[in-house]
């Protein structure tokens, strides 16, 4: 019999609450060894969950799931008193098998223009010969030894490769931080050094920037109390069609984004809009905020009246680009000609811009 609790008979009312997600979950194997409390909501990574072999409850992510069971220590959670020796090696190997199937396969990197150049098993045809061995360092001129070049073909093929295979956009190639964190470790030549992983990327070094943006923000919101802010909000749809709603801080001091909003599955009427401002203004500080600006869309102008009566104080202003935008609009619309013949005798050669 297996001693997977999950497994066991006398398991049965347990493993009942399983959603097929979990029991499908080959990535992170162990959540069949707890039960959750709760579905699984895209995008949440925390849930409530119940070990099968202590019955303590506890709200994390798969990481402590797999700290608990595993025995883990310093892992922000108790470890598991009940696991057996037994339980333990038949997860620990459980993981490993994963693990191993997940792990990237080690394909060679191509070769590069030197070695395909000089290499006495590529054949004037343009194709690798099998059967003869490439000998190292044959017929490599003096000229490349010198700058490394075969050293600096193999780094772009890895870079390149990084990009393939995460599915990187191209473009990312372009932003400055890519540069300058290559320029860096080549010029100070860091031995030994290892990029961050994921865990520190989205915990310690995601805290860290998020700190020091934060204190470099900190001068400009303390110009809030004595010049005032205005919450300004606009709507669009990114690439995947999903409609967003941005929130942004403007002052004398400069603007700060704040949060984008996305409404996908939410009915976007007064009252949920007006939610959203209200939010945005908790967040600033109603104290400090005089104004809020949106665009002139019959539900924002409802919004925005149903925040003046929260806040007496609070202003809600159309935007002004927007509103000029509709006004030409209609006064160049080929429709409106005959309503608006002279406006459009003197304004439609904004028609004609590009």
């Amino acid at each position: 019999m297996s001693s997977n609790p999950a497994a066991s008979s006398s398991q049965g009312s347990v493993t009942s609450q399983f959603t097929s997600n979990e029991l499908q979950d080959v990535h992170n194997p162990l959540w069949a060894y707890v039960t959750t409390m709760q579905e699984r909501v895209e995008g949440v990574t925390n849930k409530s969950w119940a070990c099968n072999y202590c019955r303590c409850v506890f709200k994390s992510s798969y990481s402590r799931v797999k700290a608990h069971l595993l025995k883990l220590p310093n892992c922000g959670i108790k470890a598991c008193l009940k696991v057996t020796n037994e339980n333990l090696a038949e997860m620990k190997k459980l993981v490993e098998e994963v693990e191993q199937k997940l792990k990237p396969k080690n394909v060679p990197l191509p070769p590069n223009s030197s070695s395909i150049q000089h290499s006495p098993s590529y054949s004037a045809g343009g194709m690798f010969d099998s059967r003869k061995r490439k000998v190292v360092g044959a017929g490599t001129s003096m000229l490349e030894k010198s700058f490394n070049l075969a050293t600096r073909e193999q780094l772009k093929s890895e870079i390149a490769r990084m990009f393939y295979s995460a599915g990187l956009p191209f473009h990312f190639a372009r932003n400055p931080y890519y540069v300058s964190a290559f320029s860096f470790a080549a010029n100070n030549v860091i031995s030994g050094f290892v990029p961050p992983g994921y865990n520190a990327l989205r915990t310690t070094l995601l805290q860290r920037e998020k700190a020091h943006i934060e204190s470099m923000l900190e001068p400009i919101k303390k110009t809030w109390k004595e010049k005032g802010v205005r919450i300004v909000s606009d709507g669009w749809t990114d690439a995947q069609r999903r409609p967003l709603i941005n929130f942004m801080a403007t002052s004398e001091g400069g603007p700060i984004f704040l949060k984008a909003i996305d409404g996908s599955k939410e009915y976007k009427d007064k009252f949920y809009m007006a939610s959203l401002i209200r939010s945005a203004i908790v967040e600033v500080g109603d104290k400090n905020v005089v104004q809020v600006i949106t665009d002139n869309a019959p539900v924002c102008k409802a919004a925005g009246m149903l925040i003046e009566v929260d806040y007496p104080q609070i202003f809600w202003t159309p935007c002004v680009v927007h509103t000029l935008n509709l006004a030409l609009k209609n006064i160049c619309a080929a429709k409106n000609t005959e309503r608006n013949e002279i406006a459009y005798v003197e304004c439609h050669w904004i028609t004609e811009t590009s």
